[in-house]
């Protein structure tokens, strides 16, 4: 008798994992996701070209901004409140000056998206010369504009982290 219950205790355990592995792998218990991935990194770049004749000798201004992460965890972060805010500044010897912004992009927003490689804002327009991106009036430093942004990735609870552009040098 006592042979038997040392060989129902012995197949007990085994038996018990083996039907736990069972409901687990069944959708019972669900199988184990992988945790959410925190958004760590940000990078963002400006480019400010001359627009093609024959138009008026407008400036096309372009900013990336990239939030690396999986598809999924991109698309939790825009459905739950996430955003991205552009600011634009001179760059100037002494302080850096705000001369526009903040721009905020929500999931609504176009050029705004989650991607394989994780939320991705590309944003384009048209300036005219002599509008924000004439920063510097030329009297410290000749008539040269230097300018940058700083993408700001804030997610539904108010974590940020950011991303200072480039610095784009011209006469604007």
């Amino acid at each position: 008798m006592r042979t038997r219950r040392l060989r129902r205790s012995a197949l007990a355990a085994p038996l018990a994992a083996l039907f736990a592995g069972t409901l687990f792998t069944g959708g019972v218990l669900g199988p184990a996701a992988a945790p959410a991935q925190a958004a760590t990194q940000i990078t963002a770049s400006l480019s400010v070209t001359r627009a093609a004749p024959p138009g008026p000798g407008l400036f096309n201004v372009r900013v990336l901004v990239k939030v690396p992460m999986n598809l999924y965890d991109a698309n939790g972060y825009l459905n739950n409140g996430a955003r991205i805010e552009l600011r634009f500044y001179g760059e100037d010897p002494v302080s850096d000056n705000l001369i526009l912004g903040p721009i905020v992009y929500v999931r609504s927003a176009t050029g705004l998206s989650a991607t394989e490689e994780g939320i991705r804002l590309l944003t384009q327009w048209q300036e005219e010369p002599g509008s924000w991106l004439n920063e510097d009036d030329g009297l410290l430093d000749g008539v040269t504009d230097e300018v940058y942004v700083r993408a700001r990735f804030v997610d539904g609870d108010g974590v940020a982290i950011q991303a200072r552009s480039n610095v784009v040098t011209g006469i604007f």
